[in-house]
């Protein structure tokens, strides 16, 4: 219907542009969505190890070492959602 009308063929670029900032769009998530699955199900492998018996005596030091490349991670996928923002 949009074809028939002349009046409508201005706005052709912008609807060509709109569909390429959602496409880009579309893939972006679907990249952060991976992202955090993977953090996600690292995590939660994590606790499963914290929570064996024979692990109950980890130091502070070695925690903080489990889990600090899981809070970096975490910081870009932040930072990587506001730019997309």
């Amino acid at each position: 219907m949009r074809q028939q009308d002349a009046t409508l063929h201005p706005i052709d670029p912008l609807l060509r542009q709109l569909d390429e900032y959602c496409e880009h769009f579309d893939h972006s998530l679907h990249l952060l969505s991976l992202e955090f699955n993977q953090v996600s199900t690292a995590l939660s492998a994590l606790a499963a190890m914290l929570e064996q018996s024979k692990l109950d005596t980890l130091e502070c030091e070695q925690v903080y070492c489990l889990l600090e490349p899981f809070a970096h991670r975490l910081r870009q996928t932040t930072m990587q959602m506001q730019e997309l923002a």
